[in-house]
């Protein structure tokens, strides 16, 4: 039996109106030789009949699992292919990735993964911005400052499985987090692709929305166990970049800067505050490749098209 070149881990549950377009991502990648593992944790939308129009083109398991990292890690384990990834089934990857991605992999046989620029889009698939806080591969950063592997661009090589074990299933917001710290504890060589290859999807059902109080508990058990200068106290700049952006999102969650029935100056104040704290935000983080994302963005996605599927769409004609 032929290696795939590449096999993709698909979790999902009543993603059905966004599926559709995740596997498509994958399947126009001009690469034949692939494996698409597709855990469905029994959905119970119109997700069954959409996979059954791909069943020549996926390998469908679908059973009850113990949460988004159990179903993961019961992919990979199947997973046969050279290079690995998962794709959230209401994310998606754009034009080129993969070839991207083989190309990196066979230039230096030392990488043992490969990550790259994101977008950010809303449920729709038209454009919000780019991720502005992808930055070059260096583990100080990661502990110490924040996440800047947006895991939909993330794509390893199989045998790093081994070398750094299964995605925590007790986790449910910072999975991909505390299995990123291990790569690097494990001295995994990792490059940063100067390409946008994945969209991350926004929208209000996400569990990086929703999570709230819960979500930023587990983020601060995480960060406690991982190595730092000292104990998880306010000297870590990571615990405040989280905590603020905690913060934040609960306020956007809660639409407190936009409501309608407000006067004009309790809507103007509560958008002064809220500019505030992105500022500090993006002071805290100071991302590092800020200027590079937003010049190859405007030349590379803005100057193509606004939305995910006019980007295909263009791409596709010119090929």
């Amino acid at each position: 039996m032929t290696t795939p070149a590449f096999t993709i881990v698909m979790p999902t549950r009543n993603h059905g109106r966004w599926i559709e377009s995740a596997l498509r991502s994958i399947f126009d990648q001009g690469i034949s030789n692939l494996e698409v593992l597709v855990m469905d944790a029994m959905s119970t939308d119109d997700t069954a009949e959409i996979l059954e129009r791909h069943r020549e083109r996926i390998i469908w398991h679908r059973r009850p699992d113990r949460g988004q990292a159990d179903a993961i890690n019961e992919g990979m384990a199947l997973a046969r292919g050279e290079i690995v990834a998962w794709l959230n089934s209401d994310d998606t990857y754009l034009p080129g990735a993969f070839a991207r991605v083989q190309t990196a992999f066979t230039a230096d046989p030392s990488l043992d993964f490969v990550y790259g620029d994101a977008l950010e889009i809303d449920e729709h698939g038209a454009i919000l911005t780019p991720n502005l806080f992808t930055e070059e591969c260096t583990r100080e950063r990661f502990y110490f400052s924040h996440d800047y592997i947006c895991q939909p661009t993330l794509f390893l090589r199989r045998g790093v499985l081994e070398r750094v074990g299964s995605l925590r299933t007790g986790l449910r917001w910072f999975l991909d987090y505390e299995w990123l710290t291990r790569f690097f504890s494990a001295g995994l060589r990792g490059q940063r692709l100067p390409f946008f290859l994945a969209a991350n999807r926004d929208h209000p059902q996400t569990k990086t929305n929703s999570g709230g109080l819960r979500r930023w508990w587990e983020i601060m058990t995480v960060l406690a166990n991982t190595p730092g200068p000292g104990p998880i106290v306010p000297a870590r700049r990571c615990v405040w970049i989280y905590s603020l952006e905690y913060v934040i999102k609960t306020i956007n969650a809660a639409r407190w800067g936009a409501q309608p029935d407000s006067s004009r100056f309790a809507r103007e104040w509560r958008a002064r505050i809220l500019n505030a704290l992105n500022r500090r935000f993006m002071k805290l983080v100071s991302p590092r490749s800020f200027d590079d994302i937003v010049r190859r963005y405007e030349r590379d996605v803005a100057a193509v098209g606004r939305s995910v599927p006019e980007l295909w769409a263009k791409t596709q004609r010119a090929s």
